[in-house]
């Protein structure tokens, strides 16, 4: 595999800061994506060459660090929760012996932490209201922690337990950034000095390889749509416009025959969010049309072109009125007309890439939690196909997922994601009655899913891109999404039209692999059990 944009701190997703040890060693800074054991991770660097030395998971969100002002040693302060599960810790780690131990703190976060001096830690607690009287807001609490020698601490060495409360306005935040500092810009000035250049990257919430060999990517705020070249170079990028709400890009639609893309733009509040639909000329990026509507909206395709947004009900606190009927459109942004699918939540995500079919899931009665059908969007109407629910399926609620469709051997039909009670499981289902061909338990979560060349392919939240033959489900070859010494987080997949894979990463990296896979005999890890 490649990535792409080939940069230093690959990692480094959209770090707040970065920080050099005073012996000028190592370069620690926020790593996007998680650990393996789903925590927040720090990116340890050589500082000589920014190669990647250590990816340190720690068990919640990262609040502060900072390097001992002589010594090798990083200090992590983590918060997490609201009133009632706050939690915190403290993390010292040793880069040379690549060394952690951990302080947890319970009913509070670790808000700041500041050395003081060569001896003395600074450690700042958020400490939650509980009693409401503060009306929610936090208050703040202090120790400081002394010690002749800060390597080799052991775990339970440190209480965390005697603290003295402080004034809001008296919090040490440590120095104040700088004028017009903008997120990143430490490893933009650090990456310079090296004569390199850097520039976060935001998640890459969906990816598309087209036929010649350019790649598409959507990123969760920072760019509505980029355009890479094959050898990875960026060919044109659509900025965000001024006035969308938190995020935008995260979905798009590429026309058959891959001239144009329609991208979403949400716009609004919170709780009344609306979108932008944009069209986007794939030559150099221009935007040659949009249109408006009154919800956020969730989108689905259909092969020969037509496409739907959906009411996605993505609001907060949720909406007390009923949701919008879905328009259907022609690539050019005609529209068709409109079909009801009822109430929708994220339970209802069911994307099948590639299918000559429009199909959603919708749910079957009035209940907060309704059973939810297959159904197809026809000029007719609404035609329901099958339960989500199969005979052997997990009790429970059961929630839709990515998916693909198939045409070989055993027929026309979908491999979908159904997330359960007892994990995710990834399906075969006949078209158009939904008998089960196979369905496999998987050992971690499914974020994407594609097919091509005769194969499946599937990205997970253990970093690995899976290659199942389609007829059985069984898993040929496991592989990391890695690159070299580095590591990153799947979010979105597309299969090439030779073949290859790209996958889009929580890294803001996009990873290629160039050559297409072979079947071949499982190989190492077993697959995915039976249900």
């Amino acid at each position: 595999m490649r990535a792409i944009p080939d940069q230093p701190f690959l990692e480094a997703g959209r770090p707040h800061w970065a920080a050099v040890s005073a012996d000028g060693l190592w370069l620690a800074t926020q790593a996007s994506g998680t650990g393996p054991g789903g925590g927040s991770q720090m990116a340890v660097y050589r500082k000589s060459d920014f190669s990647l030395w250590d990816l340190v998971e720690v068990d919640h969100s990262v609040d502060a660090f900072a390097f001992h002002p002589v010594l090798p040693l990083f200090a992590i302060s983590t918060e997490w929760g609201e009133e009632w599960n706050r939690r915190g810790g403290l993390f010292l780690y040793e880069p040379q012996a690549r060394r952690l131990v951990s302080f947890p703190v319970t009913g509070a976060g670790v808000t700041a932490l500041r050395w003081l001096d060569e001896r003395r830690l600074q450690v700042t607690f958020s400490v939650p209201d509980l009693s409401y009287e503060r009306d929610g807001e936090d208050a703040f609490a202090q120790c400081v922690i002394e010690r002749d020698a800060w390597l080799g601490v052991e775990d339970g060495e440190i209480d965390l337990g005697t603290r003295k409360a402080v004034a809001n306005e008296d919090v040490d935040w440590g120095p104040p950034l700088e004028p017009g500092y903008r997120v990143g810009d430490r490893l933009v000035a650090l990456a310079a000095e090296a004569g390199q250049t850097w520039a976060f990257r935001d998640t890459v919430m969906a990816v598309e390889a087209l036929r010649d060999g350019r790649v598409l990517c959507s990123l969760l705020s920072s760019s509505l749509l980029e355009c890479w070249s094959a050898a990875g170079s960026l060919l044109w990028s659509v900025p965000v416009p001024e006035d969308s709400f938190q995020r935008s890009g995260c979905q798009m639609y590429v026309a058959p025959d891959e001239h144009t893309a329609w991208v979403t733009v949400l716009v609004g509040t919170s709780d009344n969010r609306r979108t932008i639909l944009q069209r986007v000329d794939l030559a150099d990026g221009t935007v040659v049309a949009e249109h408006w509507l009154d919800f956020p909206a969730r989108l689905s395709a259909r092969a020969d072109g037509a496409w739907a947004a959906r009411d996605s009900r993505d609001l907060f606190p949720p909406a007390r009125w009923p949701p919008s009927e879905t328009p259907v459109f022609t690539p050019t942004g005609r529209r068709l007309g409109t079909v009801a699918l009822g109430e929708c939540d994220r339970s209802f995500e069911f994307g099948i890439r590639r299918s000559p079919h429009l199909l959603f899931l919708q749910g079957d009665g009035d209940e907060p939690r309704p059973e939810k059908w297959v159904v197809e969007a026809t000029p007719r109407g609404i035609e329901p196909l099958f339960p989500l629910r199969w005979e052997e399926s997990p009790a429970g609620h059961i929630a839709g997922g990515p998916g693909v469709y198939v045409e070989d051997g055993p027929g026309p039909g979908v491999v979908h994601v159904a997330a359960t009670t007892e994990g995710p499981f990834l399906l075969r289902r006949a078209l158009p009655h939904g008998e089960v061909v196979w369905a496999h338990r998987m050992d971690a979560e499914v974020r994407a899913v594609d097919a091509g060349g005769g194969l499946l392919y599937a990205v997970t939240g253990a970093k690995e891109l899976l290659t199942l033959r389609p007829a059985d489900g069984e898993v040929v070859r496991r592989r990391p999404t890695a690159v070299r010494a580095h590591d990153f987080t799947p979010m979105s997949l597309s299969v090439t039209p030779g073949g290859g894979v790209v996958i889009g990463t929580a890294e803001g990296r996009i990873l290629v692999l160039d050559r297409p896979e072979e079947p071949e005999e499982p190989e190492g890890p077993e697959a995915p059990e039976e249900s």
